[in-house]
């Protein structure tokens, strides 16, 4: 929360529409001296913070002449919370199409009758076997262990999101068990199956540049797709990425091979305009399935090549070649360094050549 100069108004930072945009929140003391936060509403909807101010001053005028908060009424007379109520807010923020397909798919047709205050162990337990027993609504196969700990983790987040809004009091996110697997993406791309993958797709000018951009970024399907012509400093040569997972911004650099694609991409976009207009997930499975998945398992996901494969080429290719650690993870916009330490096993200083010289 963001702390504006009228006491007791803050925001978040939000987005809506894929355009900037502050959700404004009011806090105060209940009569029993409990900190109170109530969701005014949004920036792009009118709401302003001297707005909030005059809301916040009427709750506690009221409050003081021993009337209910009119909001707390309001709040009162619901009596089902559905948990599309939360998630179309909670969605409002996010701007993930797979997330949100996910959720629309899997967790709303099970939860959204339910009276989202009110569910319990048994609930959350029926969910889960009711996952492992259905099938995926493309493949028409078992949902892979894989995916239902994603689904199951777009229910903890709603969860969080509903408990950290005052909006439920009871956190049975606590009974969600995420599946133990062993699924570490090991398989990258060798510079001889890149050069493959890059005459397969050359006659192509918008899959090349995908694959391109994803080889020499290391940026994820979603930040890709959302790069504006404003993004790109020909000048310095930086490109400005924004990491949806993390919920941060961050640069890189621009290859002179990907700079003159970039040029000449760009040439005829107006200044907000994406750079990769569409993905073309079917052609580009389909590449990718031909090259380099003949008789690898569909759930095998160690070794089966996929779009997120080229960020692990990325970064394992950079370990490869030395890069130290710390400018793996700045490049990868990874958090945790953790994260970034699965390539340290490629690299040259991983200890490979220390052992060899040791003779003992």
């Amino acid at each position: 929360m963001i702390k504006t100069n009228l006491t007791g108004v803050y925001y978040n930072e939000t987005i809506t529409n894929e355009k900037s945009d502050k959700t404004y929140y009011i806090t105060y003391k209940d009569i029993n001296n409990k900190k109170v936060w109530v969701k005014i509403g949004k920036y792009s909807e009118g709401v302003r913070e001297a707005y909030c101010n005059q809301k916040r001053n009427e709750i506690i005028t009221k409050q003081r002449n021993g009337e209910e908060p009119p909001l707390i009424a309001q709040k009162k007379k619901k009596n089902i919370l559905y948990i599309d109520t939360i998630a179309n807010d909670y969605f409002s923020q996010k701007t993930d199409r797979t997330i949100k397909s996910y959720y629309l798919n899997h967790v709303l047709p099970f939860f959204k009758d339910y009276d989202f205050e009110t569910i319990t162990n048994t609930d959350i337990v029926k969910f889960m076997t009711a996952l492992k027993e259905k099938n995926g609504i493309r493949t028409n196969e078992p949902i892979a262990p894989k995916t239902i700990n994603t689904i199951l983790n777009i229910l903890k987040s709603i969860i969080k999101y509903a408990l950290k809004n005052d909006l439920i009091k009871n956190d049975f996110s606590k009974y969600i068990i995420l599946n133990n697997i062993d699924n570490a993406r090991e398989r990258f791309l060798t510079k001889e199956e890149i050069e493959l993958l890059y005459n397969e797709a050359k006659e192509d000018e918008t899959i090349y540049l995908y694959f391109k951009l994803a080889l020499n970024t290391g940026a994820r399907l979603a930040t890709l797709q959302n790069i504006s012509k404003k993004d790109i400093d020909f000048v310095h040569n930086l490109i400005t990425l924004k990491d949806f997972k993390n919920n941060s911004t961050y640069k890189t650099f621009l290859s002179p091979q990907l700079k003159e694609l970039l040029k000449k991409r760009v040439e005829k976009l107006n200044t907000n305009e994406k750079v990769l207009s569409t993905y073309p997930a079917r052609r580009i499975k389909k590449i990718l399935d031909d090259l380099f998945n003949q008789n690898i398992d569909i759930n095998d996901r160690k070794n089966r090549v996929v779009f997120h494969t080229l960020r692990h080429t990325f970064a394992s290719h950079l370990a490869i070649n030395g890069t130290p650690i710390f400018t793996i993870q700045k490049l990868m916009n990874h958090k945790d360094i953790t994260m970034t330490m699965r390539y340290a096993k490629l690299a040259d200083f991983s200890g490979r050549e220390a052992i060899e010289n040791l003779n003992l």
